[in-house]
């Protein structure tokens, strides 16, 4: 009787041990490094800080699967640099293509300098294995032109 119970014992605890690491981070898709800076059209000593940047995984071409990952985000510094975060601090985005957005609506600027709707897709870029460096170029806005209305 007492080997049944540590038999069963023993198949609970090796059971709960299965389950508990199949619902960890290997559900994940894999990231690379994604570091980069964003400035202002004509501009490239101007940096855009304190803006959202948004690494959004899209569907790649005749894969047929409509799960691409999680977005990945990061915020610029002073000197536009921004590091991306997807799953955990600064590991990047998922590996493939993404739509690049720029969210102005929580800049701490006092006028967005770019013509910019948090609605745009900045570009389409490919994230690979390594470290990946990007540059983004926001348009310039006139000064004559009436700022784009920001998305809630």
């Amino acid at each position: 009787m007492k080997s049944n119970t540590i038999t069963l014992f023993t198949l609970l605890i090796l059971s709960a041990t299965l389950i508990l690491n199949g619902c960890g981070n290997s559900g994940d898709f894999s990231t690379a490094p994604v570091r980069g800076v964003v400035h202002i059209e004509g501009e490239p000593g101007v940096p855009v800080p304190f803006v959202q940047v948004i690494f959004q995984p899209i569907t790649q071409e005749g894969d047929g699967s409509a799960i691409v990952g999680k977005a990945g985000r990061g915020v610029t510094n002073e000197n536009g640099e921004f590091t991306i975060s997807t799953y955990d601090v600064a590991d990047g985005a998922v590996i493939g293509k993404h739509e690049i957005r720029i969210d102005v609506s929580r800049s701490t600027l006092p006028d967005n300098p770019a013509n910019l709707s948090n609605r745009n897709v900045l570009e389409v870029v490919e994230v690979t294995k390594g470290k990946n460096e990007f540059t983004f170029t926001l348009p310039k806005r006139n000064p004559r032109q009436r700022q784009m209305p920001m998305a809630d």
